[in-house]
């Protein structure tokens, strides 16, 4: 059984994380800061990290070039995650070789997709590969997913969270963009080249 040291400091993504994972068959382990990440590290055994990238004390980027810098450690895979409203450093992110990049709200699919080759021992994503968007088939499973986490996220606790249904929104607006655009440029191309009578 794989095992994921899940580190991230908000308590929505680690039980949403964690969820996943466990439904996957992987044994999680949840930690909140990068000191925890480094003092359980050798204690746990991880085959993959999952590493906040604005965890407090050492960042998911510090954690990722400690690991990849230490040759006990270099087995271990890392995915970088990043919140909504938080900018990705891709360079930084390729820089510390990191494995994967997922966002936050989880996307159970997505999340799977992207860890399921890398503790199979298969080749590693990129950065940039392990973030591109779903393919047209996938996006509208994507976008409902991040519509039915929205929803589970508000109801927790009898409190609603607007920043997080705003978060969950523009997401699902972003990955349906792309393909909407593609659409209504076929769409035009094909009126224009209609026959006028």
């Amino acid at each position: 059984m794989p095992r994921v040291l899940l580190a991230d400091d908000s308590p929505h993504a680690q039980r949403m994380g964690a969820e996943i994972l466990h439904q996957e068959g992987f044994e999680v382990l949840g930690v909140t800061d990068g000191r925890e990440v480094l003092e359980t590290l050798g204690r746990f055994g991880p085959d993959l990290v999952l590493a906040d990238a604005s965890m407090p004390h050492h960042s998911g980027y510090e954690i990722c070039e400690r690991i990849k810098t230490d040759p006990a450690l270099q087995h271990v895979k890392v995915v970088l995650l990043v919140g909504a409203f938080e900018p990705l450093d891709r360079a930084e992110a390729i820089r510390v070789r990191a494995d994967g990049v997922l966002h936050k709200p989880f996307e159970p699919s997505v999340v799977i997709q992207t860890i399921s080759p890398l503790v199979q021992n298969r080749p590693s994503a990129s950065p940039a590969a392990a973030e591109a968007s779903p393919s047209p088939g996938h996006a509208a499973a994507a976008e409902k997913g991040v519509f039915e986490q929205a929803v589970r996220a508000a109801m927790d606790e009898d409190r609603i969270d607007p920043d997080q249904i705003r978060g969950a929104l523009t997401l699902a607006v972003e990955s349906a963009l792309p393909a909407f655009l593609d659409e209504v440029t076929a769409r035009v191309i094909e009126a224009l080249r209609r026959p006028k009578h």
